[in-house]
């Protein structure tokens, strides 16, 4: 999925030499983003190699695999960042897996989500679940995959067209971030694959708007105390 967008990220990347850019680093690192969501927990994490990580061009990343247990298929988190201005890719995984083999199938789910925050305001946040197989030697390999892009200080379902993003708000100071949660779909059990990666979606996002943002509120946010008409 990451080489398959090569192209783009290496026109991302040239073109840092050209634009007057400064770096806008994680308010917190994706680093600390806990190795317990809900009931999922981190199986290991999965760097990548040198090559994918200078196709994907991300100035800092985050791969894991998590599980609700034992039993289950783990689910694999990645979380790309790209902290330059006018940088950073402008698709996702409706460009990605096609490019390397894979054929969507049906369109991608979108889904509306109130997340309460680690520091208790409660964010908005769009997401989307894709549907993608594949025929090789073994047989019809499946997956779902769900993905949310952060740009505008909000979390949405498709990042198209922010390729070269110039923020609205100017305390962004121009950033990019993908969330992408993968997982194996088992016998056509597409149901429970795209339950499980709805679940670790929401468990992480809220995470990972505290990285990006740290205690600034998001567009959409808002207080328990501001829900029950609170000051």
């Amino acid at each position: 999925m990451l080489l398959g967008a090569g192209t783009a990220h290496r026109w991302a990347h040239s073109s840092r030499a050209v634009a007057a850019s400064t770096y806008r680093p994680p308010v917190v690192a994706l680093s600390e983003i806990p190795s317990r969501l809900g009931p999922f927990s981190l199986v290991q994490e999965l760097p990548l190699g040198a090559e994918t990580l200078q196709v994907a061009g991300v100035d800092c990343y985050l791969h894991r695999s998590y599980a609700a247990s034992a039993s289950d298929p783990p689910v694999s988190l990645y979380v790309g960042y790209w902290g330059y201005q006018n940088t950073g890719m402008g698709h996702g995984p409706d460009v990605c897996f096609p490019a390397t083999g894979w054929e969507a199938t049906g369109l991608a789910e979108q889904h509306d989500a109130q997340l309460r925050q680690p520091d208790g305001n409660v964010m908005e946040a769009t997401y989307a679940v894709h549907h993608f197989t594949r025929s090789g030697p073994e047989g019809v390999a499946r997956v779902a995959v769900g993905f949310a892009a952060a740009f505008d200080r909000r979390f949405r379902a498709l990042s198209r067209g922010v390729f070269l993003h110039r923020p609205a708000d100017p305390r962004d100071a121009g950033f990019l971030a993908h969330v992408i949660v993968t997982t194996n779909v088992r016998a056509n059990r597409w149901q429970a694959a795209d339950a499980r990666v709805a679940a670790l979606l929401e468990q992480v996002l809220p995470h990972v708007s505290q990285c990006l943002f740290g205690g600034d509120k998001l567009s959409g946010e808002h207080t328990i105390e501001e829900d029950q008409g609170g000051v």
